[in-house]
């Protein structure tokens, strides 16, 4: 969910700071190609450490690049935490560096993605599920879309 960056930076963006907080919101499933998926990328750690290195891209506005960069990353890590997950570990290790635990919330708001990509079962299901994220975030990313557009027009 990027657009908490984007409303978080306010006056930082351009239409390229705008694809470089969704890109930010997608960088913690870097970890897919380690094979250790939802855990040291997926933490308040990671997040630190992003923070820590858009204030450092941000110059000027480093305080502001900082919270923005850390908030479009960490905002994965909270819809993360708030899908279904059914391969172990279950959850996120959204704790780490402070512990190594995996959390997961008891209020599943999104699907699991079926990783089972030879069933045609499986694609159904994933279309099902980013049918349903895109319902869900759809409408709030909008918002923050018409919100920002309203505040550069002024």
């Amino acid at each position: 969910m990027a657009q908490s960056g984007w409303l978080t930076a306010r006056k930082l963006l351009s239409d390229r700071g705008i694809v470089a907080f969704a890109l930010l919101g997608v960088l913690p499933d870097v970890d897919f190609l380690f094979g250790v998926h939802s855990a040291y990328t997926h933490s308040v750690g990671a997040i630190v450490v992003v923070g820590l290195c858009g204030g450092f891209a941000g110059t000027r506005k480093g305080l502001r690049a900082s919270v923005a960069a850390a908030a479009a990353y960490g905002s994965h890590v909270v819809l993360d935490w708030l899908g279904s997950d059914g391969i172990a570990p279950i959850g996120v290790m959204a704790l780490w560096p402070l512990s190594s635990e995996f959390f997961l919330s008891d209020r599943y708001l999104f699907m699991s993605v079926c990783r089972e990509y030879w069933l045609v079962d499986c694609w159904w299901h994933n279309a099902l599920g980013l049918s349903r994220e895109l319902l869900i975030l759809g409408p709030v990313a909008l918002g923050a879309v018409f919100v920002m557009r309203r505040r550069f027009n002024r």
